[in-house]
Parts: structure tokens; C-alpha cells; sequence
């Protein structure tokens, strides 16, 4: 037995290319040589957990070297012309679309019009990757004119443009919306340091947090109405096509990463007591996504996508889909970060399809375990970022594979697209046993070239083509 034992060991060396495996051997020989029967049994035990120890090693460079490989496929994939194109083609549509005053148009197709505020959010966020400041900050200058020349103390949902004027297209308040902006300005202000354009518009845009996150909209206190999240009375949802009363998870990602950078600035600015309130502020925050934003409704902790006012205390609501990602998008994570990888975990667990040769993950996806029959172009793009930073490079390939198939023929990159076939048309609702019958089911694309959803892919694109060592800003 002793020398089968002995053979186990070098084999095991040989094919490990381990040492300690080696030298287990030796001290097995040892002790045979010694016959002292207690201590050959302990060495055996000590050398079972030695080769536990190897084999763990072995698992873990096994796992690295895949991820490599992956992280390999995917920076070819990105430098495959039709990728190459589309990038360069997508980005280029923004850039060439702003006009000299920052205007940034939402639309090329018609679908929208005017600019809409929401689009800073990411466009600054790109333009900060690829190192153009002064169109950041032309575009979140025309935001803030715009609001000025109205006599406007807050972001409307819609700007428009008459000759040399802005006019309000639609004055609708989102404030989510608002927080895309005050981030935006945040984020470009300390990344450039400080200037004159901070000082010029430090004071509207504190003036604008402060109203973000006065007890207005932020509901907190002691009564049952308040949780502890901030309300957004507008939210411009995908599911069910329609706006919501309620507290989603972007709306708190984007606020809470709003007041965490306002706070940096308002240092600088010599202003202790906004620091102070705005810290105190993300805490309590941070203690409503816990208390009503988290939820064990599919057997783990993971956000919820809504927190629904009722009257009283409110109702979670326990989608899933492109909300549940917004922490990606903001940057913010108002609680651990585990909650953000359970829920991507159970999202590519319960709600990624495998359809007709490419793996999609619908834009919503409902309690009862229906889902919608459409992609969106941001949450491709949030998917794409989270991955990039769990170097999970195998999701990226799929998902960049998904996008050529879906936007083969197009030039410009995809606001959403939906599958239709089986008498499903846009914004359908299935279930697995009608995606089961979709087998000749064909993608079709809405509004190539969306400023939103094109700025969050491009800005996705951006950092993922710096983590494999390649340029942000395409070739033209």
C-alpha cells in the first residue's frame, strides 16, 4: 500500500509539475525507512492536505489563464472591422451632433426631439474617458444656460432651441434625471481640478443638489411615508411603458453619487457645512437602499428594482432588468458590494436567454418570472462595464457578439431593439414556452444612434478598449 501511495504522489508531480509533491514523497520514504506506523499515517495526512493545497493552486492558474484567453478573444473582437466601424461610426455621431454651444441633439431618426438633459450624464462621463473637456463641459454649460434663461431652478426633462435662445420643450421633472447632471458637472471637476468654469457655475449647481436632497423629494424622518430614499414623482421606466410614482434604484444611485462628489467639491469651496449635510445625507441613504432596496424575494441579497409609495410604508417591487445595474452606471454603491454581484449572479441565472444562436438578456424581466421580448442599449453597455470589472470576459463576448447580430446593417449603435415573430411585435411580454416557439423570430432595431443609450455604450466601449490596451477614442 505504502508503494502505491508513493507512485499516487509522483504522478501527481508530474502531471502538477509540483514540488511539494516531491518532497511528500520523500517524507513518506522516510518514515517507511523508520517503520513507525503512527507517524507514516500522519504523513499521509499531511501530504493529502499539501496536494489539497496544489490542487487548489492548480484550479485558481486554470481560471486565470482562461480569463486571459477571453480577455484575448474579446480585444480581437473589438478590433474586428465591422466593431471597429460601428464604434467609430456610433461615436462620431455624437461628436459631430454637438454644436458649437454644446447643444447635443437626442435624435437622428426623429423619434425624439430637442436635447435631452438626461444624455449629459453619460456623454460627460465618455468624454471624460477619452479626454475631451471642453465638450463636457460645453455640453453641461448649454444645460445650465438653458435653465438659467428660463428662470428655471431645476433640469427639465426637454430642451429646445430657437435660433440663439433655449426654450423648454417639456418641463416635466425627473430627478434622476437632474442627478445625471450634477454628476456629470461633479465628475468633470474633479477629474480637471479646479477652474474657472467650476467657479462660474459652482454656485447654480449647489443650488441645484440642495434642492435634489431637501426633504421635498429625499423622504426621510420618523414617519412610515418617509424610508429614507429620495422620490422620483416621473420615472421614465421601459416596463409597462409608462412614467412611475415611485423609489427606483436609479434614482438613488445617481443621487447618492451626486451628494458623495458635490461634498469633495463643496470642500474646495470652503463650504463645511454642505459637506457635512451632504455626508450625513449619503448615510441615511445608504441605510434606505439597505432597508427597502434589498431584497431576499429570489433566495439571495440583491437590489430591488422599486420601492412603490402606497400611502403608508410602501411596497418593494421585486423586478429585475436594466434598474437593478444602475450602481454600475453612477459609480455608487450605497451598500456592499456583494449585493451587486448577487445580483448580476441572479440575473444571468434567472432572466439570460439563449435564443437562435445568441445569448440576450431582455430589458425587463417581471416577479412572476415573464419577461419582456427587448434588449436596451444601456443595460448592454452597464452589463458590459460590471463584467469588465470582474473580468468576466466570457459575458463581454457574448454580449458583443449579441450586438453585431442585432445590428448587422445598422451604422450606428441601437437605442433598443425587440424580437418579433409568433405575433409578437414591440414591447411584448413572453414567457419561456413562447420564446421556445420563436424559432424564426427575426431582431428588429429602434433609434440608431440614441444620444442616451449611445453615450452609456460608447462610454462602455471606451473603458473596456483601455483594460486590453487599446485606444478609447476609435479612428475616424
Amino acid at each position: 500500500m505504502i508503494k502505491i501511495f508513493l507512485a499516487f504522489l509522483i504522478s501527481i508531480s508530474r502531471r502538477t509539475k509540483a514540488h511539494l509533491c516531491k518532497v511528500c514523497a520523500i517524507i513518506i520514504y522516510i518514515t517507511m525507512s523508520r517503520a513507525r506506523f503512527v507517524t507514516f499515517y500522519s504523513a499521509i495526512l499531511f501530504c493529502l492536505f499539501v496536494n489539497q493545497n496544489i490542487f487548489s493552486q492548480s484550479r485558481n492558474e486554470s481560471v486565470v489563464a482562461d480569463s486571459i484567453r477571453e480577455k484575448n478573444k474579446v480585444k480581437e473582437l473589438l478590433q474586428k472591422p465591422e466593431m471597429e466601424r460601428l464604434y467609430s461610426k456610433t461615436y462620431y455621431s455624437l461628436l459631430d451632433r454637438l454644436t458649437a454651444d454644446g447643444f447635443l441633439p437626442e435624435s437622428l431618426t426623429g423619434a425624439y426631439s430637442g436635447m435631452f438633459p438626461r444624455t449629459s450624464g453619460p456623454f460627460v462621463l465618455l468624454m471624460i474617458e477619452t479626454g475631451r473637456y471642453k465638450e463636457a463641459e460645453a455640453n453641461i454649460k448649454c444645460v445650465l444656460d438653458a435653465v438659467a434663461q428660463n428662470d428655471m431652478e431645476r433640469i427639465p426633462r426637454v430642451v429646445g432651441k430657437d435660433k440663439e435662445k433655449y426654450t423648454i420643450v417639456d418641463d416635466q421633472f425627473q430627478i434622476d434625471a437632474q442627478a445625471h447632471v450634477i454628476l456629470a458637472w461633479a465628475r468633470l471637476a474633479l477629474k480637471r481640478g479646479h477652474t474657472s468654469f467650476e467657479d462660474s457655475t459652482w454656485h447654480q449647481v449647489k443650488m441645484l443638489m440642495k434642492r435634489t436632497c431637501d426633504r421635498t423629494f429625499f423622504q426621510y424622518g420618523s414617519w412610515s411615508i418617509e424610508p429614507g430614499l429620495v422620490r422620483n414623482i416621473a420615472f421614465e421606466h421601459s416596463k409597462e411603458g409608462r412614467m412611475w410614482d415611485v423609489f427606483d434604484l436609479l434614482t438613488q444611485s445617481f443621487v447618492g453619487a451626486a451628494m458623495t462628489d458635490m461634498a469633495k467639491i463643496a470642500a474646495r469651496h470652503n463650504s463645511p457645512d454642505l459637506v457635512a449635510d451632504w455626508d450625513k445625507k449619503v448615510t441615511i441613504l445608504s441605510a434606505g437602499i439597505k432597508n427597502h432596496l434589498v431584497s431576499n424575494y429570489y433566495g439571495v441579497p440583491a437590489y430591488a428594482e422599486m420601492f412603490v409609495p402606497n400611502g403608508n410604508g410602501g411596497v418593494q417591487y421585486n423586478g429585475l432588468g436594466w434598474v437593478n445595474l444602475s450602481p454600475i452606471a453612477a459609480g455608487w454603491e450605497g451598500v456592499d458590494h456583494q449585493i451587486l454581484e448577487n445580483t448580476v449572479e441572479l440575473m444571468n441565472r434567472k432572466l439570460l436567454k439563449h435564443s437562435n444562436g445568441v445569448v440576450w438578456m431582455p430589458t425587463d424581466g417581471y416577479p412572476d418570472g415573464r419577461f419582456s421580448n427587448e434588449i436596451i442599449g444601456k443595460g448592454m453597455a452597464w452589463e458590459i462595464d460590471f463584467s469588465r470589472s470582474e473580468n468576466d470576459y466570457k459575458r463581454i463576448h457574448q454580449i458583443l457578439d449579441l450586438i453585431l447580430t442585432v445590428n448587422n446593417g445598422k451604422p450606428l449603435y441601437l437605442e433598443g431593439a425587440w424580437l418579433e415573430g409568433n405575433g409578437k411585435t414591440l414591447s411584448n411580454i413572453l414567457s419561456d414556452d413562447d420564446l421556445a416557439k420563436m424559432k424564426t423570430s427575426i431582431w428588429k432595431v429602434k433609434d440608431a444612434g440614441n444620444g442616451e443609450q449611445t453615450a452609456w455604450w460608447c462610454w462602455s466601449i471606451a473603458r473596456l478598449r483601455k483594460a486590453v490596451g487599446l485606444p478609447a477614442e476609435p479612428k475616424r
